[in-house]
């Protein structure tokens, strides 16, 4: 009852000011709530221009985007807790610049990404360990909490690094623009982000807006792939050329059942099972990381971490888009000896359980918290500012959501075994390719390369069963 008398009282005097004399920062600084200000040289603001697809592609590119130098500082009330100095080359400063691609074209309020010019941890955690100069600001969507959400289903699955971060209310030269999530960007950083190595690794991308980027390969199964780490400014192509060939033969070794010697089975299923315990609708842009950690036979392809959740929790009755569209799930799920569909069923019987009750009760004491408080006094802002008619609250979101989650989960325990694997005493011997011509009853050559399905074939003038066991994957 305190609680939300006090919060009544805070939106009247909030909502007066507003209207009084537009947003006003006096009084969002107050909140006991962290700030973000940005002061930027002569003022000048983040600026892009939007470039179009060819065709076959989809998506709206950025390009043309300016780097504005400046000032970051974070506060809470009256204290300073991080402070970035005037812009000085390589010394202190920050440059700012808009990020995102569609989401940037659509939406007035824009994101952005910062780059510090000394590293340090903007999000204050005590510990230098932490220190980088990558950071963004991102626009949470319609402040329904997804990337909160998203990224508390990846850190309970166990990827291998699920970014940080702190909701903050804005201010940039004096302007108030908005609640956003100052987060830790996808880089290589062997102390605190992904780790990969400095001179022979890599850290990529299954891109949507490759057609966007200077460098980028694809492979013969049309994925599109470009580079966070090399960047591509120092990207070599005999990196690029080993990358792509090793990919290539990623691809070919799906078709043998050797592919386990070229990805890692566990991060690929947890987060493939991350995202069918989100539901998530999107497929084509949901920015799929994946690191190498050096140009050796030693190492294998991980995914490295969950990013994007504007889709999540729209897909109700089915699997993840991205389980059977897109990327290579289909054909790893359709792996007759069933390698990769064995480990995503066992994730799913030692963690599922565990994660559903862990992420209920997360997001029960999340509405209860004060940083749910003063999200709520700062969604009013917000909802000025941008002129959002949406007057949810973070209970609101986070009830919908536990219902919505309670049903997800009945619904993937109830189809979870339609997944179907082999009898645990049956040989995982690699497949081989059959050299000898084989025809169909119709006399129809079969592919060399691939496994056949079940049935009877002619083989050396003879009729005999497929020599390759039964075909495996989802229903």
């Amino acid at each position: 009852m305190k609680k939300t008398l006090l919060l009544l009282l805070f939106n009247v005097i909030t909502w007066v000011s507003i209207y009084a004399a537009h947003v006003d920062t006096t009084a969002i600084v107050r909140l006991n709530f962290p700030t973000l200000h940005i002061y930027t040289i002569d003022q000048e603001e983040p600026t892009c221009d939007y470039v179009f697809p060819p065709p076959g592609a989809f998506g709206i590119g950025t390009t043309n985007k300016n780097k504005v130098h400046g000032r970051a500082v974070l506060t809470k009330q009256k204290e300073v807790l991080f402070d970035s100095g005037d812009y000085e080359k390589d010394v202190s400063g920050i440059t700012i610049k808009i990020r995102g691609n569609t989401s940037a074209y659509y939406y007035s309020k824009k994101g952005y990404k910062i780059k510090l010019q000394k590293k340090a941890d903007m999000l204050c955690r005590g510990n230098d360990r932490f220190n980088d100069k990558d950071w963004a600001l991102i626009n949470d969507g319609d402040l329904a909490l997804n990337t909160m959400i998203g990224l508390k289903v990846s850190q309970l699955m166990g990827l291998g690094w699920t970014p940080e971060y702190l909701y903050v209310n804005l201010i940039m030269n004096g302007e108030y623009r908005g609640i956003y999530m100052l987060i830790e960007s996808v880089e290589r950083n062997a102390d605190c982000r992904l780790d990969v190595d400095k001179q022979t690794g890599y850290v990529f991308e299954r891109d949507a807006y490759w057609w966007n980027e200077d460098k980028y390969f694809t492979t013969p199964m049309n994925k599109e792939f470009t580079f966070k780490y090399p960047d591509s400014d120092d990207l070599t192509d005999e990196q690029m050329e080993y990358l792509k060939n090793y990919m290539e033969t990623f691809e070919q070794s799906i078709a043998d059942g050797t592919y386990h010697h070229y990805i890692d089975l566990e991060s690929f299923a947890r987060w493939l099972l991350a995202h069918d315990i989100l539901g998530t609708h999107d497929s084509g842009g949901s920015n799929i990381f994946l690191t190498k950690y050096d140009n050796t036979d030693t190492t294998r392809v991980h995914m490295a971490t969950l990013w994007d959740f504007n889709s999540i929790m729209r897909t109700t009755d089915n699997w993840a888009r991205v389980h059977y569209n897109y990327f290579y799930y289909e054909q790893l799920f359709n792996d007759p000896y069933t390698r990769f569909t064995q480990v995503y069923k066992d994730l799913w019987q030692k963690n599922a359980t565990s994660v559903f009750e862990q992420l209920i009760q997360y997001l029960s004491d999340y509405a209860e918290s004060k940083t749910a408080m003063y999200i709520d006094i700062s969604r009013n802002f917000d909802h000025y500012r941008w002129n959002y008619t949406d007057n949810t609250t973070v209970k609101d979101n986070i009830d919908r959501a536990i219902t919505w989650f309670n049903d997800r989960y009945e619904w993937l325990n109830a189809h979870i075994d339609t997944l179907w694997v082999y009898p645990t005493n049956i040989d995982h011997t690699p497949l081989t390719t059959h050299h000898s011509p084989i025809y169909d009853l119709n006399g129809r050559k079969m592919p060399s390369n691939r496994p056949l399905r079940p049935g009877i074939y002619i083989k050396n003038g003879r009729k005999s069963p497929s020599p390759r066991p039964p075909m495996g994957g989802s229903s």
